[in-house]
This record gives structure tokens, sequence and C-alpha cells, in this order.
């Protein structure tokens, strides 16, 4: 059965990934975003910014309907003030250019007042560099011919040629204007004004339930602007827009705005590129020295140092794995001092179990019960040390198997203290004991076990005569033993270093009385293993004072 492999990604390539897709996206949907608005709504801003060149239209159409009331009306009764005989076609002809020979009116009324304002008022003008300033014989003139909404076909006479253009007679620049010979029955003359914008060709009129009157009617999007006439609306004037999709000019501008759209595409995905690369390095090599920390480390290099200078969480776990590389070195220390503490004292009744044994094999000694209980003082030695030893190992690693049960510990301490009498009386010793009880959690075998070592420490190293004072406090919280003993005292840095494995005060001494040099190390991992702590101090009586406390159960 064969295992697929999975290709390994680099987190510095997915971070590069990630970046550089989550900036497309958001690149992408924002330009198609502004695209589509663009398209939606920029004809309609277009049209809406051309309607207010109209104000001058549609203040004459509201003035236009005051009078009539209706646009049909109005339509037909300027249409019937031309005299003549009107030709089949020409009342829907001139319906139809109705509308733009209105605009044509308005056109031609503001260019006479723009005029006229520049000539009275030259600072009041709008300065525009193109346009001429009239003279006062054209303006004059103007004035004669100036068309009024109410008489839009002023100067036409039924029937109307095919040749004749009501809404551009005169296709001469109304930039200059000539002054011509008045009609001779008193008419005013059509004057041509172009259309910059080409406003006229795009325009519809509306009433006010927005139905079609007269015009170019639109099927698509058209803007409008509400003719009102005493606040109230009476129609609409509606414009085409310029832009149409359709439109030849319409699709060169969107054209335009495309390429500018996709340069700027080009110009964030280079951008994101550039950005998502920094970024994916940025994080590459601090990441980059944390692995190769991890594998020194892996190597058994503990004194290996990451240096990350960041303030960030990479910061945080190159810090963490120097403190762990810290841990581990010394904790290697400390695995290799107890090997070789643990050979050294292992050594010790292992050659002399040894020697006695050779001793005996080459007849030097005999089996003498003598000799076999020395001998057996060894072994008792070796398995009080190896016993010890699994102890505090276990201790250390925590797995020190504890059963706890309720119990009164003054008790316990007093049968100890009964049976390790005859030891006392053997080494001199005045043993004084004071205290009272409580009930405690506590696992019985271990708590004997630490007493033990404190009673036997205090036996080894007090001198004979010396005194021994056991007793105890309590608070409402905590109960404490004390076991003080008079000298052999110890110095400052000899009482910071009990506790440690193997310290032995006076060697010789501890492996007079068979001690280890275990037990006051193994004491206080004990204590903890149970709940409680073992401190160490310079005793009142000049010794040593051991400090043991359990906290009380809670009622």
């Amino acid at each position: 059965m064969s295992v697929l492999k999975i290709r390994r990604i680099p987190i510095a390539l997915r971070l590069f990934l990630t970046v550089l897709l989550t900036a497309l996206v958001i690149s992408t949907v924002s330009l198609w975003v502004l695209h589509w608005n663009m398209q939606r709504n920029f004809t309609k801003y277009v049209a809406n910014v051309e309607m207010q060149k109209l104000d001058h239209v549609i203040h004459n159409l509201a003035g236009v309907y005051g009078v009539y009331h209706d646009w049909g009306n109005a339509i037909q009764a300027q249409i019937l003030q031309i005299e003549g005989q009107a030709g089949p076609e020409d009342y829907d002809r001139l319906s139809r250019w109705w509308l733009r020979r209105q605009y044509d009116i308005a056109l031609q009324q503001r260019y006479f007042e723009e005029h006229t304002l520049m000539n009275v008022a030259p600072t009041l003008a709008e300065p525009d560099p193109q346009k001429r300033q009239a003279s006062q014989e054209e303006l004059k003139w103007l004035e004669m011919n100036l068309p009024s909404e109410y008489r839009p076909f002023e100067g036409l006479k039924f029937p109307l040629s095919a040749q004749q253009n009501t809404t551009r007679v005169n296709q001469g620049s109304a930039q200059n204007p000539r002054p011509n010979q008045p009609q001779s029955d008193g008419k005013k003359q059509f004057i041509s004004m172009p259309d910059r914008l080409g406003l006229s060709s795009r325009l519809a009129l509306y009433d006010a339930k927005r139905q079609f009157v007269v015009g170019e009617p639109a099927e698509g999007q058209m803007s409008y602007r509400p003719i009102l006439m005493n606040n109230q609306v009476v129609g609409y004037l509606g414009l085409k827009p310029v832009l149409d999709q359709d439109d030849a000019l319409s699709i060169n501008f969107f054209s335009e705005q495309k390429r500018y759209l996709l340069l700027i595409y080009g110009l964030s995905f280079i951008a994101s590129l550039l950005v998502a690369w920094l970024l994916a390095t940025y994080f590459k090599k601090p990441i980059q020295r944390l692995l190769n920390g991890t594998r020194e480390l892996t190597k058994g290099n503990y004194q290996h140092q990451v240096k990350v200078n960041r303030n960030d969480e990479l910061g945080d776990l190159s810090t963490e794995l120097n403190h762990l590389a810290v841990i581990l070195d010394q904790h290697e220390t400390s695995r290799r001092q107890w090997v070789a503490d643990t050979s050294h004292e292992l050594k010790t009744p292992l050659a002399v179990l040894q020697a006695q044994i050779e001793a005996m094999q080459d007849g030097i000694r005999k089996a003498t019960p003598d000799h076999l209980a020395a001998m057996m003082h060894q072994v008792n030695s070796l398995k009080k040390l190896t016993q010890d030893l699994s102890d505090l190992a276990q201790a250390e690693a925590m797995q020190l198997k504890c059963y706890f049960s309720s119990i009164d510990p003054w008790q316990v301490i007093e049968q100890e203290i009964e049976s390790f009498k005859p030891k006392f009386e053997q080494a001199q010793l005045d043993l004084t004991v004071s205290g009272e009880g409580t009930q405690l959690q506590l696992d019985i075998d271990r708590f004997k076990q630490i007493m033990l070592n404190l009673l036997s420490n205090s036996i080894r190293y007090t001198e004979a005569g010396g005194q021994v004072h056991i007793h105890t406090s309590q608070s409402p919280t905590e109960w404490t033993v004390y076991v003080d003993d008079s000298p052999f005292g110890l110095s400052d840095e000899q009482l910071a270093r009990l506790g440690e494995r193997f310290y032995r005060v006076d060697d010789s001494r501890t492996r007079a009385t068979g001690g280890t040099g275990l037990g006051l190390a193994l004491s206080v991992k004990i204590a903890k293993a149970l709940g409680g702590e073992l401190s160490f101090a310079h005793s009142p009586l000049g010794g040593l004072r051991c400090k043991l406390s359990f906290p009380k159960i809670k009622s």
C-alpha cells in the first residue's frame, strides 16, 4: 500500500500567496465596482450638469404654460399665429420643431443678456477670452430681433418650403452677428445661434404625469428637470444622455477609461507582488532562525541562542526558546552530575563488599558471623541507596505514588519518636517533645519517611550531650512541626545547600553512620508532593532547624 506524499509548502510561500491573492481580489472587485458605477452613473451625472444650462428654457416654458395652461394648446395656438395657408405636413413638422425653437429662443436671449452685461459692467461678467464683445450697433440689432417664447415661429409664412429649416435658418456664426435690414413687414428676423453643447437634438417635453408631449423621446436613461409654476409641477424637461453605449464617442470614452483602469490594475498587481514578497521575506528570516535554533537543540547543543530582535509573537517565541535552551542545559548538567554522584556513591559500598568477598575467597578472612554481618551492612546500604535514588527520581519526575487519607500527624510523630528513643539515648541526646495534632490529608507512609529522615539527621549531626527539641505550631490554615537541634551548627553557605542531592555537611560522619546524602533532598521532594513544604534555618539551640508545614483540610 503506497502512501501519498503531501507536497510541502513553506510558510513564506503561503504568506506570499495569501497577501498577493488578497490584494488582487480587493483590487479586482474595487476596479470592477468602479467601472460598473461609472457606466451606470457617469452619463446621468453629465446630463445633470448639462441640465443646469437649460434654466432659461425651463423659465420660458413655465411662462408659456401659465398663458395656455396646456402644452398641446400652447403648441397649437403658436402654430396658428403663422400667416398663410398651411400645407398637409406643416403642422406635424412645426409640432416636432416647437421645443427646438424654444431652445433657440432661450439661447439667443441668453447671448443677448451676456453681451449686454459685458458692455454695461465688464467686471461682473465671466471672463472668456473666446467671446468677442458685441458693439452697441450689434446689440441694438439683436434687441430689435430678440424673439419671444410666446411667438416662436414669428417671421414664418405658410406654406413652408422644403429647404426651410425653422431651427437653423441662418447658419452664420452668432459670434459675429451682422446687422441686416429689418423685414419690410416689421417682423423679427430669426438669428441662428450655435448649439455648442448639442442639447437641442436631445430635448423632450413631458407633462406633469411624465407623459411624452414633444421632442426627442428616449427609451433608456433620461434626466429630468421639473417645470414649476407657482411652486407646482406642470411638466418636465427631459434630456437624453450624451454618452450612449452605442454611440461612437461614448464607446471611445469608455475605452479610454478601461485602459486607465487596466493600467491601475497592472500597477496594483506589481505593488501587491512587491509588498507580498517583502512581507514574506520579513517573516521568513526570523522563522528560519527559530527553525535552526530548534535543530540545534535536537542535536544537544543547549548553549545555542536564537537572535530575533522583534517586539511581537516571533520575538516572544525566540525568548521562550532561548529560555528553554537554558533549562535544558541546566537539566543536562544536573543529569550528568546525578550520574556522576550516583556512580560515586555506589562505588564505595560495592568496593568494600567486593574486597570482603575476595578476602574470603583467598582464605584471608573467614565467614564468621561478624564478617557476614559487615557484608550484610554493606548490602543494606546499597539497598537503601537504590531505594532513595528511585524515590527521588520519581519525585523529580512528579511520578511519586501517594495514597492520601485523613490522619493526625502528631500521633504519627509520637510513634516514630517512641521507636527512636533508644537511638537518642545511645547518642546521649536530650529529647524534648511538645505539640498538638490536627486532621490533615497525607500519605502516612511518606510522612513517616520524612520524619525518619529528619530524626536520623538530628541524631547523626548533633554532638553527644546535645539537645533535640520537637514541637508544633498552627494557624487557621496551616499546621507546622519544628525539629531543632544543638551544634554542630551550619554556616550560611552550608545551610543554602541543604536539600541538594548527595550533599553532606560532614562526609566522614555521614558515611560512618550509614547516611547516603539523599535523605534531606528526598524529604524536600516528598513534602512538595504531599502539598507541603520543608525548609531549613538556623536553630535557636545553635544547630539546624527543620520546618515542615502542611495546609489544613478546608471544612
